[in-house]
This record gives C-alpha cells, sequence and structure tokens, in this order.
C-alpha cells in the first residue's frame, strides 16, 4: 500500500481533470496540488481543479504560479481542450484562482516538513523547476517524480519528435534532469494507447456526477481528436501517470540516460541513451515504453464505479 505523500502538479484540461479524479477517488495521500501554465494558464488551471474539488466534496489545499515558461513564454493547448481547459463546459468559471503561497514555495515548504514525498507532474515542469532553482538541496528531498512528458519512438505531438509538456518548457526538463531526484517519463509511447471512445462516455452519462461530467467534457476533445487525428475518440494521457503511481505493473520501459533538445527544431525531444554509450555522465530515467492498456482502463473505470 502506498503511504507517501503527494503532490499533484498540472495545467489543469481534460486529462488532468480526469486523473485528478481518479487519485483522488483512489485515496492517494495528495496534500496540495500545484497549478502551472501549459493547456490553460496557471491561474485558469487553479480555477478547473477547484472545480473538480467541489465536484468530489474535496478540500485539497491549491497553489498557483507564475504564467511564462523558465524563458519567459506561455504556448497553451486551449486548441484541444477548449477556452477555459474543460472543453468549454466553463465549470472553472465561479471558483477563484488565488493563493497566498506560490507554487514553488509549497513543493520546497513541503519537502521540508515530511519525508518521502512523491511528485505527479502532469504538465510542463516549470514549477519544479522554479523549486529547484530557488533550493535545489531541498529539492532533492523528494523521492520520486512521475512525469507525464516527452516521446522515445512514438510520433509527437507538436513536432514528429516533441511532446506538448517538454516542448512548452524544455528548460525546465533539463533542470530536472540535473537534480538526483529519481525520474519516471511517462511518454507519448504509452499515453497514446489509453483513450475513451463516444460510446463509451455516452454510457457514463448519468451514471453518477463524476460520469456525467467526464461525458461533458470530453465532447470537445473528441471533436479534436477527430479533426486534427482522424480518430473517434479521445486520448486520456494523464490518468496513466496515477494508473502506474498506484500499480506500476501496468507499464514497464528501459532506464537510460536522458538529455533534452532545448531550442530550434526539434525542442523539447528527448535523447534517450537506450545503448549507454553517448551520454553515460547524464541522469537515468526510467523511460515507460510498453503498457498493459486494458488493466490500467479498468483500474480506472473501477475506481470511478463506472464500469
Amino acid at each position: 500500500m502506498i503511504r507517501n505523500k503527494v503532490i499533484i502538479d498540472c495545467d489543469c484540461g481534460i486529462d488532468d481533470a480526469l486523473a485528478l479524479i481518479f487519485a483522488i477517488k483512489a485515496k492517494i495521500d495528495i496534500i496540495g496540488i500545484t497549478s502551472v501554465s501549459g493547456n490553460v494558464n496557471s491561474l485558469e488551471s487553479a480555477k478547473n481543479i477547484k472545480a473538480i474539488l467541489n465536484l468530489l466534496g474535496e478540500d485539497i489545499p491549491v497553489y498557483t504560479s507564475g504564467i511564462p515558461n523558465l524563458d519567459g513564454e506561455y504556448i497553451d493547448a486551449k486548441d484541444t481542450h477548449g477556452e477555459d481547459g474543460l472543453g468549454e463546459t466553463y465549470y472553472g468559471k465561479d471558483f477563484d484562482y488565488r493563493s497566498d503561497v506560490q507554487a514553488e514555495d509549497f513543493i520546497l515548504e513541503s519537502l521540508k516538513e515530511y519525508d518521502n514525498i512523491d511528485i505527479i507532474a502532469l504538465g510542463p515542469l516549470t514549477n519544479l523547476a522554479r523549486a529547484y532553482l530557488k533550493d535545489n538541496n531541498t529539492f532533492n528531498k523528494c523521492n520520486s517524480i512521475i512525469s507525464m512528458g516527452g516521446t522515445y519512438k512514438a510520433f509527437g505531438n507538436m513536432s514528429p519528435v516533441t511532446e506538448f509538456n517538454y516542448y512548452h518548457d524544455p528548460r525546465s526538463v533539463e533542470l530536472i534532469l540535473e537534480s538526483t531526484v529519481p525520474m519516471t517519463m511517462v511518454t507519448l509511447d504509452v499515453t497514446r494507447k489509453i483513450f475513451l471512445t463516444p460510446d463509451v462516455t455516452l454510457n457514463f452519462k448519468d451514471k453518477n456526477e463524476v460520469g456525467n461530467f467526464i461525458y461533458e467534457v470530453t465532447k470537445f476533445y473528441m471533436d479534436f481528436h477527430r479533426k486534427v487525428e482522424n480518430f473517434d475518440g479521445c486520448i486520456i494521457n494523464d490518468i496513466l501517470n496515477i494508473a502506474y503511481y498506484l500499480d506500476n505493473s501496468c507499464c514497464s520501459g528501459i532506464t537510460a540516460p536522458v538529455k533534452v533538445v532545448t531550442q530550434g527544431v526539434t525542442r523539447g525531444q528527448l535523447l534517450v541513451d537506450s545503448w549507454n554509450m553517448f551520454y553515460p555522465e547524464s541522469k537515468k530515467c526510467l523511460i515507460l515504453n510498453e503498457v498493459n492498456a486494458e488493466k490500467v482502463m479498468d483500474l480506472f473505470l473501477n475506481t470511478l464505479e463506472l464500469k
């Protein structure tokens, strides 16, 4: 049984929302949720997080952060997730985004207070990098990072070789690779195999409040996948971080030195030295590239009582 304290860091779009519901329903010991800019900006993301907490009747503290990435840019994914990040359902419109403590400060204070904290990162790694830059000794006390990001051999979604989260802030990935914290990368190689289809979500409708929520927010997401990828469904990348945290037998991968490209046409690309020939000095990460999708979906649907 997992007993570690957990911080979830997310840029709350549609798949992040499903992952948060999954994590809370699975009773992971979440001590705080830090909001980062990505799919939508950090403030919009925080409102969505609070809407989900309200839906579930939970009271977990939420911390916001600055909007730009480490290089002062901001790139959203509203074409994928809608103007509000939740498929233009505007569930978050009535919620406040303010936090008196910045996300990176909450991360560092938590690492000072507790032993054995795991960070599940569903978006760009900007908040984690800001914490590392502020106090790398404290940051290195983190037990592990499970990051949804990158692509190993699968086709990218921002370029042929690049995934959105790592494209958004490659400098943050580079910095976290300098840390001593063990890191697992949940790549597009595995997340592309985790998806919902219209007939499945139709069965969620009126089953319970969570089912209705998923049915509503995934409509926009499915339209995007249909138009852009000619796929009749939607890939729910981020739930795999939670499934893997709950049961790491659902995925496997390779452990290898990793570098990231920070600029140019391949910005955000992971360079995975699977033969340990080129970057032996680089940090070794676990790169997930195989998944039991049926096992993941069973765990997800049973936890949410949607089976």
